[in-house]
């Protein structure tokens, strides 16, 4: 007889897998789920996997199953590419190519490149999926709660999980490195903090400020200075950024967030991000050194390999270039995608990340236009806060195979996409000069409907 939440975790899982078939955006949420809260590392997950189900593949079968049959469901995009997307489908033929002009395809190599294209499909269901108001919120909540689950999780854990009073085994194969996992966190902070100013009711605004404190505490609890400098760089764009709508409120709970941050960190954590202004120190400390050796010898492999060395290859060749890092990461999203995808896919890469930068500037424009505006800048505002926390730490930690990375990276073409349709939406409603009276129901303000 299965746990008690081995059945609840199976009923769960199932009753969001028929969900899909009704509405792909439950499909979604359950990969996501599924990606945050990884039940095969779970005890109670163990025995679902003893008996052969795949989390993932079901999830994503099933989400694909419902884009077959809820087809309603689906909104229609205009365009129904975009730029965006090409961008997408051409780092996943870039790093095909690398297969064949690559040092080697070994089982590292395969696992990465499957893991790559299983990841951008999913980016490209997603931007199909998160278009409308109702669905992207529906979005935003999936990460508020499995960054709740993720936050307490890591509130519990046990001794073993910690090396050198720094939290090790938290979440899914993405976040099996202390920095790895305390950079997805910085850059949920600010989705969470979407959540907290959008809820309605103070409810969720609980739950939302909950899944904050938890997932913050995690942070300390990895205390690690690549996700400080993130963090640092996400709170100057924030307090810079503000949409003057909700200026004073935003800056208000910035203060107080900051407030209980500094009273959540122990002596420990200050002691270890105190070494980032210490010259000596750092001078010293065998990880900065370790960085840097690396990311010097990585430009030497760029010069010789301007094409790509291949996904998952740069461990198999540093060791080639400085004999002292066999199969070292870069721990650098920038160095990883340009490195082992070439000069041609680095460039995509940061038009990628220029395109999402653009299409949030995009939406805060037009956002006026939209059902609810304000809601709409402040959506644009948390994920450019979320976007420039996640690359910033990602230059001390590699974050490039990384699905919650990508996630953060496509939300802005869904928002892009859902403030169009809005706009869209608003210009073909008559205005109350041409429209045509009613005796049944009252004239609406400015002709434009009022948000549900």
């Amino acid at each position: 007889m299965w746990p008690f939440k081995t059945l609840l975790a199976f009923a769960l899982f199932w009753v969001a897998c028929l969900a899909s078939l009704v509405n792909p955006i439950w499909g979604v949420v359950n990969y996501m789920m599924v990606y945050q809260v990884h039940p095969p590392d779970r005890w109670w997950g163990k025995p679902m996997v003893a008996v052969g189900i795949r989390f993932s593949l079901l999830a994503a079968l099933f989400m694909m199953l419902g884009l077959f049959f809820a087809k309603r469901r689906v909104a229609t995009i205009k365009p129904s590419v975009s730029l965006w997307e090409l961008g997408i489908v051409g780092l996943v033929a870039v790093a095909a190519l690398n297969i064949l002009i690559g040092i080697g395809f070994d089982d590292r190599a395969q696992y990465s490149f499957e893991k790559f294209w299983k990841m951008l499909v999913f980016l490209l269901v997603l931007g199909r999926l998160a278009t409308s108001r109702n669905n992207l919120r529906i979005v935003i909540w999936t990460i508020v709660v499995g960054s709740l689950y993720l936050g307490y999780d890591a509130y519990t854990a046990p001794k073993w999980r910690f090396a050198i009073g720094r939290l090790e085994v938290i979440g899914g194969p993405d976040m099996n490195t202390t920095s790895g996992a305390s950079a997805h966190f910085a850059a949920m902070l600010p989705v969470i903090g979407i959540a907290f100013m959008i809820a309605r009711h103070w409810k969720w605004r609980l739950l939302a400020a909950l899944s904050g404190v938890l997932t913050f505490n995690a942070i300390i609890l990895c205390r690690t200075r690549s996700t400080f400098i993130g963090l640092l760089a996400g709170t100057v764009v924030a307090l810079l950024m503000a949409p003057r709508a909700k200026r004073f409120r935003i800056h208000a709970l910035l203060i107080i967030g900051l407030g209980i941050s500094y009273r959540l960190a122990d002596p420990f954590y200050w002691k270890r991000m105190a070494t980032l202004t210490n010259t000596q120190t750092m001078q010293a400390d065998a990880a900065v050194v370790g960085r840097f050796d690396v990311w010097r010898a990585s430009a030497r492999i760029l010069a010789d390999y301007p094409n790509g060395v291949g996904l998952g290859n740069f461990p198999t060749i540093i060791g080639f270039y400085d004999s002292r890092y066999w199969n070292r990461s870069t721990h650098n999203t920038l160095v990883t995608c340009f490195v082992e995808l070439g000069v041609v896919g680095g460039a995509l890469f940061l038009a990628l990340l220029l395109g999402s930068i653009l299409y949030l500037y995009k939406s805060s424009r037009m956002a006026d236009l939209t059902a609810q505006p304000v809601e709409t800048k402040i959506i644009a505002y948390g994920l450019v806060v979320s976007l420039v926390t996640y690359f910033v730490a990602g230059l001390g930690t590699e974050r490039f195979l990384c699905e919650s990375f990508w996630w953060i990276l496509v939300l802005p073409m869904c928002l892009f996409r859902m403030a169009s349709a809005e706009a869209r939406q608003t210009a073909e409603v008559p205005t109350l000069a041409h429209a045509p009276v009613s005796t049944d129901e009252p004239a609406l303000s400015g002709g434009v409907p009022h948000a549900v």
